[in-house]
């Protein structure tokens, strides 16, 4: 007893870091080229055909497994930046900008903040998990601490092509910009795409086993991650193996199909099997505006699959969005739907939470490509609209339009886009936003 106290006060306290993040220790995130990292978010990081050390005898990340880029000099680096973050922080600051620009602008919302809270003793979502995360972070680490994990299969097939996407995550964007003559911008010079626009590679499950056997939440993602047959077969492992029982199933899916795809049909057949689930809806606004951005997907199909998988025994439902250019003035419209939905079934819907922040890279629909006066619009309506209970949210949301610095190139880049694809598609950005027209159709 006196030994397990004596432990337990000498411990690191992950509350005693300044800038502490657990992904790097306890998550991994497979991407689609096969390149291994500690978070969805990150930016910056290299590709799969890159190793992440540059001496000589360093392998590609798509050449390693999870257990081999755990142990890289650059992920032990990146490890130790967190627990010294009251020194240089080079990795952090080039990799981690999405949290260090929503910390910047709104400090008690970001990514990092929403994952260490999970880990809070008293009412995380991991907490049963914190002691041995800190108990963790005390070792060399040697030995991998995963107890989740992120999977993008190696197939972007997807069957809308929203805006603020790209050709790495959706084979009919990719399919656009080839009609388009498209030849530069996000994600245009992906060497795992090497210039095809639908990728559907064949992945073993078995190389996962390690990982797999502890996770306690189990992350697809996609594409449309429902439509791939890779998540069928890691869900699959995950069965077969007795571990399903003990882990959550987080599925992010635009909710426009629902295929038989795994060898025990379809995801309504799938859920039965694993301790709980959640499902992430992928919207950008409610109703038809989001058949705008999210084209060409259609609200009521949408609904009418929510309202099917709230029925799933043991599942709850998080509508999330990105915040960007076309829809962070129609976000309270998200969080009204949400609340109506909360009222009817409070024991399914997750509370409105905006997601991520579209920003870096070469991603045009930020919020410094809105101009002034669309801002004052979308500000004015934050002040006047917004539920008390949603403030904390918006306030973010309003930092966002007044401290982000206006950018006219990017702007010009992202209104020539814009109608490049209305032109397309047949669509018209001011039928639904009318407040761009101003700017529309003027380059």
């Amino acid at each position: 007893m006196t030994e397990t106290l004596e432990r337990k006060q000498s411990m690191t306290k992950l509350k005693n870091f300044e800038w502490f993040c657990p992904q790097p220790f306890m998550n991994t995130v497979i991407n689609h080229d096969g390149a291994k990292k500690p978070c969805c978010v990150l930016k910056a990081w290299p590709g799969g055909r890159h190793s992440l050390d540059k001496s000589a005898e360093s392998y590609p990340q798509d050449e390693m497994d999870v257990m081999d880029v755990h142990h890289t000099k650059f992920m032990k680096r990146f490890r130790e930046e967190f627990m010294n973050a009251d020194k240089p922080t080079p990795l952090i600051d080039k990799h981690c900008l999405v949290c260090r620009e929503q910390e910047r602008l709104a400090p008690t919302e970001s990514h990092r903040l929403v994952y260490l809270d999970k880990f809070d003793e008293e009412h995380g979502e991991y907490r049963e998990h914190t002691e041995d995360l800190e108990s963790y972070i005390d070792t060399d680490m040697s030995e991998p601490f995963y107890l989740t994990m992120e999977y993008n299969a190696p197939n972007n097939f997807c069957n809308l092509k929203c805006h603020m996407c790209g050709p790495y995550n959706s084979s009919t964007f990719a399919k656009e910009n080839e009609a388009l003559g498209l030849t530069e911008g996000k994600g245009m010079g992906s060497s795992w795409l090497n210039g095809r626009t639908w990728v559907n590679d064949e992945d073993d499950m078995d190389k996962y086993e390690d990982i797999i056997k502890n996770l306690i939440e189990m992350k697809l993602v996609g594409g449309e991650t429902l439509a791939l047959p890779q998540n069928y077969d890691m869900m699959d492992k995950a069965i077969d193996m007795g571990v399903s029982g003990q882990m959550r199933l987080v599925i992010t899916t635009n909710a426009t199909l629902t295929p038989k795809m795994g060898k025990y049909g379809d995801i309504f057949d799938y859920v039965p099997h694993f301790k709980t689930c959640q499902m992430n809806i992928s919207i950008e606004c409610w109703g038809e505006k989001n058949n705008y951005i999210r084209f060409p997907s259609k609200w009521e199909l949408i609904m009418k699959n929510v309202r099917r998988f709230a029925e799933m025994p043991r599942t709850r439902i998080l509508f999330a969005t990105c915040v960007s250019s076309l829809n962070i003035g129609y976000l309270n419209e998200v969080a009204d739907g949400v609340d109506i939905l909360q009222e009817e079934t409070p024991d399914i819907y997750n509370d409105f939470a905006t997601g991520s922040l579209v920003i870096g890279g070469a991603n045009l629909y930020v919020v410094t490509a809105i101009p002034h006066d669309i801002r004052e619009q979308y500000l004015d309506k934050i002040y006047s609209v917004v539920k008390p209970h949603h403030t904390q949210t918006f306030m973010k949301l309003a930092s966002y339009l007044t401290d982000m610095e206006w950018d006219e190139e990017l702007h010009n880049k992202m209104m020539i886009d814009v109608e490049k694809r209305d032109k397309y598609r047949g669509t018209c950005l001011t039928d639904v936003f009318p407040e761009w027209k101003p700017y529309y159709g003027n380059l």
